[in-house]
Formats: C-alpha cells, sequence, structure tokens
C-alpha cells in the first residue's frame, strides 16, 4: 500500500467521521429543539389553563372591590350631607342667637378677636 493511499484513507475516515459528528449534532439540536418547543406549548397551555382557573376568582374580587368603592362614595356622601345638614342648624343657631343677644354676641367676638390678635402676635 502507498503512502498516497494511506493518506487518503486516513482522509476518508475523517470525512467520515466528521459527517457522522455534524449529523450527530444536527439530530441533537433538532431533539433538543423539539424538546423546548414541546415544553414550551406545555406551559403555554398551563398558563392558560390557570389564567381560565382564576379568572373567575380575579372578576369576583374586582366586583367586591367595586361594590366596597361604591359604598364608600355612598358613605362619604351621606356624611358630608350630615355635615352640611348639621353646619346649618349651627349657622341658624348662631344668627338666632346673634339676633337675640347683639350685644352679647358682640362682646364674645371681640373677646375671640382679642385672644386670635394675642396668639398671632406672639407667633412673630
Amino acid at each position: 500500500m502507498s503512502t498516497k493511499s494511506t493518506v487518503e484513507k486516513i482522509a476518508d475516515t475523517a470525512q467520515a467521521a466528521t459527517d457522522v459528528a455534524a449529523n450527530t449534532a444536527e439530530r441533537t439540536v433538532d431533539t433538543a429543539r423539539a424538546y423546548a418547543n414541546d415544553a414550551l406549548n406545555k406551559a403555554d397551555a398551563q398558563v392558560r389553563s390557570l389564567r381560565e382557573d382564576i379568572k373567575p376568582a380575579i372578576d369576583a374580587v374586582s366586583a367586591r372591590v367595586q361594590d366596597i368603592a361604591a359604598r364608600g362614595k355612598a358613605a362619604a356622601a351621606e356624611t358630608s350631607a350630615q355635615a352640611r345638614e348639621k353646619l346649618n342648624e349651627y349657622s341658624e343657631r348662631t344668627s338666632s342667637y346673634v339676633a337675640e343677644q347683639p350685644l352679647k354676641s358682640m362682646a364674645i367676638a371681640a373677646a375671640a378677636g382679642a385672644v386670635v390678635a394675642m396668639l398671632l402676635g406672639r407667633r412673630r
């Protein structure tokens, strides 16, 4: 056997081994890709299923929050109306008292003004 033919056989063997390795690597990559795609498809299906399972609970919580907000708004409106009524009542009582007791009212107002002036004078 000649050296040239031995080198050609080694080259052919190396080429064949390289082809086998390349084919094996390609099949491995394809298999890994298939496993990854399968895993992603399963994960996607599970996420969709979970979303469908959770949606009623989310809707219930959302409805509850909206109900609580509506009740809070109604309570705030009621409290505001009550405060407005009390303010009007006190305003009417004060006006009535001033009309009935003008001198006393002026004395109380002057005393309150003096106290406020004294407190403001201390701040400076």
